[in-house]
């Protein structure tokens, strides 16, 4: 093997890896992708074909043998990131595990503990904080530009379809939740990250669910209670009657107050509330740049010892509270954590 060049494998090879990893890999260097798996074989040939891989499987232990395989995409059902995470980290491989981390806080802890036996990196896939102005918020907050901050709301809403995709998605034993593990777990991860991660005291949710032949919730709505005494409200659907779909992000501070989407950064001056936004240097797909920039932080972790953004830990910390925000939902009752 060519000094400094890490060899990768991809494990499920539907749509995020074929519109996102894969064409992102194949334009790094000092990076080969060196085999994928899928358990439709087939589709695993054809990917391996496309992008030039040599090594195409169908069964992930078989990938995970591979000696020469330094680390890990998974990007399959959620039923499967746990034991595809232990298993690849007791063959000594580092893991970039997409989102969510776990269907449960157990999950997330049997791997964040995996991962500090073995030494190896565990990295949760939150492309979402790699986004160009996710980044800058994030500094903005960090130099305390907005003040404290004291309350923040986030959403992902959708119009009301009748769901395609694979079935698990709406089967609770396989997906562990509904559109709150789909779309809510990215906006409470964003959150909580731009928030500094703090601690939550308690949750009040409620939840909603269409179509009595499913057993997952399509609308769920929550409030977060943090020990600094701010909130953080969020809501999600995929049942809503709306004219067009959108995502939000706003952020509250005694001097001042961000959105993400559209993007801008207000702050009081001299008695009047100025825009302050600053422009994005990026032209490029700033979705398609937040998953080259999580690969390229990912590969660092691997080759230079950084610490994942998106750690164990923090994601054990998201779990917990998913965990919590589903007891509120079923017992409609408050539910304390600290």
């Amino acid at each position: 093997m060519p000094q400094g060049l890490t060899r990768l494998g991809l494990i499920g090879v539907g749509a995020i890896a074929q519109v996102n990893h894969l064409p992102a890999l194949a334009r790094m260097k000092d990076v080969e992708i060196f085999a994928v798996c899928d358990d439709d074989s087939e589709k695993a040939r054809v990917v391996a074909e496309r992008f030039r891989v040599p090594h195409a499987v169908s069964d992930y232990e078989r990938l995970l043998r591979l000696e020469e395989l330094d680390a890990v995409i998974i990007s399959t059902p959620n039923h499967l990131h746990c034991p595809m995470t232990l298993a690849a980290l007791d063959y000594g491989k580092h893991v970039l595990c997409e989102k969510p981390p776990a269907r449960n806080a157990a999950e997330a802890q049997m791997m964040a503990d995996a991962a500090k036996r073995s030494g190896k990196t565990l990295m949760y896939a939150m492309n979402n904080r790699f986004r160009a102005e996710a980044q800058v918020l994030r500094r903005f907050i960090e130099r305390k530009e907005l003040g404290d901050l004291f309350y923040a709301k986030t959403g992902w809403l959708r119009y009301r379809t009748e769901r395609g995709g694979p079935e698990w998605y709406t089967n609770k034993r396989s997906a562990g939740g509904g559109v709150l593990m789909d779309l809510g777990v990215q906006m409470l991860d964003l959150s909580m990250w731009l928030l500094g991660s703090p601690q939550v005291s308690s949750v009040t949710a409620t939840k909603y669910v269409r179509d009595p032949r499913q057993d997952v919730e399509d609308t769920l709505a929550a409030m977060l209670l943090l020990e600094s005494g701010a909130s953080l409200t969020l809501e999600v659907s995929w049942a809503l009657l709306l004219e067009k779909n959108f995502s939000y992000l706003n952020l509250y501070g005694t001097e001042g107050a961000a959105l993400l989407h559209p993007f801008r950064i207000h702050k009081e001056m001299g008695g009047r509330l100025r825009d302050i936004t600053p422009s994005l240097d990026s032209v490029r797909n700033l979705y398609k740049q937040s998953y080259e920039l999580e690969l390229e932080h990912f590969l660092r972790c691997i080759t230079q010892g950084e610490k994942p953004q998106a750690s164990p830990e923090e994601g054990l910390q998201v779990m917990r509270i998913i965990d919590a925000i589903y007891q509120s939902a079923e017992s409609r009752r408050e539910v304390r954590l600290h």
